[in-house]
């Protein structure tokens, strides 16, 4: 066998190890992440390829060693502000004492720590935060609570001085709000959640499922929807909700954000799909999106929208294209995801929800030309632009994103 055949061999049996231990989805990016991690453990090891795919498949202290490499801990203080409006302005008022949230993919702890800080702002006395990670690194820094001050972008100067002490050029959580934060090891795939049934009353879980694949995704969502408390709220990253597959949510549009709140499963008819809300009305003279890789015909002075109008209409639109998405109704989110393309055609988020539409259609080649159309946008679109419409989800993930559906449709 030559060298290059066994890499690939030994790559592919750790690769298959990861995806039955934890879900883990292996996008182009990831693989050569993976690859990297592999090559470097079995030096360190002292171990050939196909031993150490052996020794990864049967020691547990192994497997843990690579996850703890191969895991991504990005996240941010306050990362989605419009998500921290929604829990302070409406999801603390109708939470009951005591209160559990769970931070599931907490990586280094500035998300689990701004739920923390959330709701020691709020009226709320009886509360903690449960902060879950596959990785011990990313649990161990949760614990310290230390952050540089390049990490500390998200929080505001009156933050700072009420939740944290600075020395020797970093800022760590006060006692009294990290007693209140427990970190602990959890697998999101084939663990049950770290505490009681019903418990936790908010979970969230932003930018995790990404890494994970369509089957993982819908065994963790149903095993959110039973462990979730029946009124609880769960708050995806812009990614997880355009994937949601699993009929234990309805869709809440909240402010400026949406959120997800478990559905009575009791209530609903054996087989039989949930009706999504009505679709906007829709000028039905509206054209196909074009491909970005063509001149787009210049649209008639009558159908330009103002900033107002086509916000408004976006919105819409989007929510709409979600909600038929969830319930199998493609040819109606293509609609209104294709209706939002051609009204903001520089918009990568409308070529993406097309492009995910198409693709759950079964139109694959529509789809890859929709995920280039959002590629191409993005490149474009100015940055700052960018940021404040997609919501909390950045630049580098999005892109992440379209090159994993590139390279799935290739």
């Amino acid at each position: 066998m030559s060298p290059t055949g066994g890499f690939e061999t030994s790559f592919a049996a750790v690769a298959r190890v990861l995806t039955a231990r934890v879900g883990l989805r292996l996008d182009a990016r990831a693989r050569g992440r993976l690859a990297r991690c592999v090559t470097e453990e079995a030096r360190l090891l002292a171990l050939g390829l196909v031993d150490y795919a052996t020794a990864v498949d049967s020691d547990p202290a192994l497997l843990q060693r690579l996850l703890d490499r191969v895991t991504v801990q990005e996240t941010s203080f306050f990362r989605d502000p419009k998500q921290c409006e929604v829990l302070a302005h409406h999801t603390f008022a109708q939470l009951r004492e005591p209160v559990t949230v769970w931070s599931a993919g907490c990586a280094n702890g500035q998300e689990a720590y701004t739920l923390a800080m959330l709701l020691e702002e709020s009226s709320l006395h009886d509360w903690r935060v449960v902060a879950t990670d596959l990785s011990r690194p990313a649990l161990e820094r949760t614990r310290q609570a230390s952050y540089s001050p390049q990490e500390m972008a998200g929080v505001s100067t009156e933050r700072r001085e009420r939740h944290f002490t600075a020395s020797d050029g970093r800022f760590s959580v006060l006692p009294s709000l990290r007693e209140r934060v427990t970190a602990v090891r959890h697998n999101l795939v084939t663990e049950p959640p770290p505490f009681t049934r019903g418990e936790p009353q908010v979970v969230f879980c932003r930018n995790v499922l990404i890494y994970v694949g369509a089957a993982e995704v819908r065994s963790f969502l149903d095993k959110v929807g039973e462990w979730l408390a029946p009124d609880g709220w769960l708050f995806l990253g812009f990614s997880e909700s355009l994937w949601q597959v699993s009929d234990r949510f309805r869709l809440e549009h909240v402010e400026d954000s949406y959120v997800y709140r478990p559905r009575d499963l009791r209530r609903l008819p054996a087989n039989t799909a949930t009706p999504a809300p009505p679709p906007p009305r829709l000028k039905p003279t509206a054209p196909p999106m074009v491909s970005s890789a063509k001149p787009r015909p210049r649209r008639a002075p009558a159908e330009e929208p103002t900033a107002a109008t086509s916000a408004a209409a976006l919105s819409e639109l989007l929510a709409t294209g979600e909600a038929a998405m969830r319930v199998g109704e493609f040819a109606r989110a293509i609609a209104a995801f294709r209706k939002c393309a051609y009204l903001e055609p520089e918009l990568p988020i409308a070529h993406l929800h097309l492009g995910l539409a198409l693709e759950g259609a079964g139109e694959q080649a529509s789809a890859k030309r929709a995920f280039f159309a959002a590629r191409a946008a993005l490149e474009r679109c100015d940055p700052a632009a960018l940021d404040a419409a997609l919501k909390g989800y950045r630049r580098d993930e999005l892109a992440r994103l379209l090159d994993s559906k590139l390279a799935i449709t290739a």
